[in-house]
């Protein structure tokens, strides 16, 4: 299993529950993956302006402090992290491909792993 260091996380998880973001990690971990957490919008955006940029972020719909939206908003104003494919995880299911601009797609929770590593494989493979 690798543990993430500032560098080398191929995937950035933003995800308030401890339950759901230590699951996804755990997951991704297994299959190989490099993976670094974060609890808030802003300390992963803290995180992405100090480092290389992942292949992938996962990020909960509805977040504490900074929310979804005005994380994406940051994201895309910074060009070196705009062009990072950004997937909402939510427990509500949308009827569109991806919720939200700037956003290439969304998983619905409770997450089943096939999807998870399917999407994860797709951006990062």
């Amino acid at each position: 299993m690798f543990k993430s260091t500032p560098q080398s996380a191929q995937i950035v998880i933003i995800e308030d529950s401890a339950t759901v973001r230590d699951m996804l990690a755990h997951i991704i971990r297994d299959d190989g993956y490099q993976v670094a957490t974060y609890t808030t919008a802003v300390d992963g955006l803290k995180y992405l302006q100090s480092s290389q940029p992942p292949r992938l972020i996962l990020l909960d719909r509805v977040l504490p402090y900074m929310s979804s939206e005005e994380f994406l908003e940051a994201l895309q104003a910074e060009p070196r992290l705009s062009a990072i494919p950004v997937v909402i995880i939510s427990t509500y299911l949308y009827d569109e491909p991806a919720p939200l601009p700037y956003t290439v797609g969304y998983l619905e929770k409770p997450i089943a792993i096939d999807d998870l590593m399917r999407v994860v494989r797709r951006y990062c493979d």
